[in-house]
């Protein structure tokens, strides 16, 4: 998933850069290639150290490790990240700054992205952070309760409710369905 999104976001580049004629007489967007996993600290190091605005999206998701499920957080963009600079006076300092390998151009075209473009991206992922529910919980699947006062129980997956983490189980309890909403973390599937 995320080498899509990365192949979509070179393929933009090379159809949507602005031409020179368009060239920013201030600050503008420009996205810049950091070293591996590097991404969030880069772009911490920019907005402390040199008072740049950053954009960096990242992307919460569950993983199945031999220890069990646990959440990573990652870069949207592995390996590269917006920032917004004159690129006349900052190209050395920004480019030779903590994490930063170069700035990202196409040829002779200048690199920068144009407002309009960043702010619909920003739109898209407000908070810098999107949170992907766990794809082994699922409506229809059944689980067993790990934790609290129905520990132990099974039930049936109604909904997964919200990136928050919180999903709806239909429950058989003292001869009776009813409906629980728990967090995530506290179901586990079962086989």
């Amino acid at each position: 998933m995320l080498a899509m999104q990365t192949a979509t976001l070179f393929k933009w580049f090379q159809t949507n850069m602005a031409s020179k004629k368009d060239r920013p007489t201030g600050p503008a967007w420009y996205c810049l290639r950091t070293q591996h996993k590097r991404e969030h600290i880069t772009a911490h190091n920019l907005r402390s150290q040199l008072g740049l605005e950053t954009f960096c999206p990242r992307i919460s998701q569950m993983r199945k490790t031999k220890a069990g499920k646990k959440r990573f957080v990652e870069a949207l963009f592995p390996n590269y990240l917006f920032a917004r600079f004159d690129l006349r006076e900052q190209m050395r300092t920004v480019s030779s700054a903590s994490g930063v390998n170069y700035i990202v151009h196409n040829g002779r075209q200048d690199p920068f992205i144009p407002d309009p473009v960043m702010e619909e991206l920003q739109a898209t992922t407000p908070g810098e952070l999107i949170s992907l529910p766990d794809p082994t919980i699922f409506p229809g699947n059944q689980v067993e309760i790990l934790e609290g006062s129905l520990k132990g129980l099974n039930g049936t997956v109604l909904a997964v409710l919200s990136p928050e983490e919180r999903i709806a189980i239909l429950l058989n309890f003292l001869g009776r369905q009813i409906e629980v909403k728990l967090d995530l973390s506290m179901v586990h599937p079962l086989s």
